[in-house]
């Protein structure tokens, strides 16, 4: 082990190492790799349909799931043991199974790729390169960090994150993350921190990546593989943090953080853990290994059981379609043709909903079904009654210059003292927990036999009033409302219903009834 001394010798060299030669470590570089690889995970205010292997979708489709699985470790197949029970079950036929074989391989080689197939053992897959150098925290320290960093980490992301869901407002949130939490330890009585050296860092100095990274890594050639095994680490934080970086609308309650300041304080967190756990004699990761793993991007090989893999994918696949298709073509015949269509319905294009249109259309061959983005052309901000902030109705790419307000609603909302900011004091809080507390406890147990809604509970469904009215027609151009037209035009609407059915395909032989 080595001292603290010895820690900032290496800070102190890096510096130097950096004004006499070109950086290893290449930050903006980094920033925008990682970025590109890490979910775009939206906050879940909406439904989200996420590709989460969105970065190699420039390659072909087995080079680019082949590299995920090796890379980050996602399950891209099923194992080999399940494709030869499919294969047992019939669901994978022998006739497409050695047809695939043969185009790919020749027909020469048939028998020996039907033994890989369906006999050979292979040992299981090699675990991912993603965390392998972080892992040796543990390997070498016998030293949990994440135990001890992402507790307090996820605390404050989520504070400094809420959409006023939590019972006290996140201080200085009108701040950057970074210069919230800095001004938060230094006008604290308690700190974010167990020991001085974090506090130290946070409060006197720029905290620049590099040198947080020379504390913690060390070694230079590293910080890249390093920053990804940290943030991989929570890939759902990161990527929420990347997305509201570089969209600022997706919350509602705007806020700035970026992914370098998460990783800033990720690290100070880091070397508060090991200033912690070690006080005095610790070293940097990098100094401690004597072997370095694999480069996370480094060429991905192809192996044999990459290649069974593929095969069976493939034959699984065929065979699916040729069962439906036969499907489909021993139910045409029977399929009433009508001239009148008995009804039409416009659905999402979302993948889950096409089950409900072949539904339709099975139970009644005479109707008629489309597919057409849920927002389905008109795009708007929706501001329900007493609302404090609009939600947008469209697709990300979109912004609306028009708002849709719900006014008129007669229902009057339900409360729970328990939750209203009288129960934040100390004396009124005592007060209600002697009280209220007893009779919530009551409708705990009652809740076990006969569960109901509570008035705290978040449900779409108490967003609005089915009795109120919706600002949807603009009778004057100047209404508006912070830059936003307070409903359309009857022109307006009109082009919007316009340019929906021509996309669809919809502008004669309508049926009596269109849902939408």
């Amino acid at each position: 082990m080595v001292s603290e001394a010895l820690i900032d010798n290496s800070v102190n060299q890096q510096k130097h190492q950096s004004v006499n030669h070109k950086s290893v470590f290449d930050e903006h570089h980094t920033l925008h790799d990682l970025k590109h690889y890490l979910p775009a995970q939206a906050a879940l205010k909406d439904f989200i349909h996420h590709n989460t292997l969105h970065a190699f979708q420039k390659k072909k489709f087995f080079e680019g799931t082949r590299e995920a699985s090796q890379i980050f470790g996602y399950r891209v197949s099923l194992a080999v043991h399940e494709y030869r029970q499919f294969y047992l079950e019939g669901k994978i036929r022998k006739d497409v199974l050695e047809k695939i074989v043969s185009a790919k391989n020749g027909p020469d080689q048939l028998k020996d790729w039907l033994f890989k197939l369906l006999e050979k053992k292979y040992e299981a897959p090699a675990l991912p390169r993603i965390g392998a150098l972080r892992s040796n925290w543990k390997r070498v320290f016998h030293f949990d960090m994440d135990s001890l960093v992402h507790p307090i980490l996820f605390r404050v992301l989520c504070a400094y994150l809420d959409q006023g869901i939590a019972m006290w407002n996140f201080p200085m949130c009108q701040k950057d993350f970074f210069a919230a939490v800095q001004e938060m330890e230094r006008t604290s009585f308690i700190s974010f921190f167990r020991g001085k050296l974090a506090r130290k860092l946070l409060l006197e100095t720029p905290c620049h990546l590099d040198e947080l990274l020379a504390r913690v890594v060390g070694d230079e050639s590293l910080y890249e593989q390093y920053l990804f095994d940290q943030q991989f680490g929570h890939p759902g934080w990161s990527g929420m943090v990347s997305v509201v970086e570089s969209q600022p609308e997706t919350l509602l309650d705007s806020r700035k953080i970026s992914i370098r300041d998460l990783i800033r304080f990720e690290l100070l967190l880091e070397v508060d853990a090991l200033d912690y756990h070690f006080g005095n004699q610790w070293k940097p990761l990098g100094f401690a290994l004597t072997q370095k793993p694999d480069k996370l991007f480094q060429t991905v090989n192809k192996t044999e059981l990459n290649e069974v893999l593929e095969v069976w994918q493939e034959a699984f696949e065929w065979s699916y379609y040729d069962d439906v298709l036969a499907g489909i073509q021993m139910f045409r015949g029977h399929v009433l043709q009508r001239e009148k269509k008995t009804f039409q319905g416009l659905f999402c294009i979302d993948d889950r909903e096409c089950s409900f249109r072949r539904h339709l259309e099975h139970l009644d061959p005479a109707c008629q079904t489309f597919g057409t983005p849920g927002f389905f052309s008109v795009e708007f901000y929706f501001q329900p009654l007493d609302g404090k902030s609009y939600t947008k109705v469209c697709p990300a790419p979109m912004f609306p210059k028009y708002l849709i307000k719900e006014v008129g609603a007669r229902v009057k909302r339900d409360t729970d003292l328990n939750f209203t900011k009288h129960s934040h004091g100390l004396f009124r809080g005592l007060l209600i927990t002697q009280t209220l507390g007893f009779w919530d406890a009551l409708k705990l147990v009652w809740n076990i036999f006969r569960p109901t809604m509570s008035p705290a509970t978040a449900t779409s469904f108490k967003h609005m009033d089915k009795q109120a009215k919706l600002t949807i027609e603009n009778h004057h151009t100047e209404e508006k409302e912070n830059g936003l037209q307070v409903g359309f035009t009857v022109a307006e609407m009109a082009l919007r219903m316009e340019n929906l059915l021509k996309s669809i395909g919809l502008v004669k032989d309508f049926a009596p009834i269109v849902y939408i």
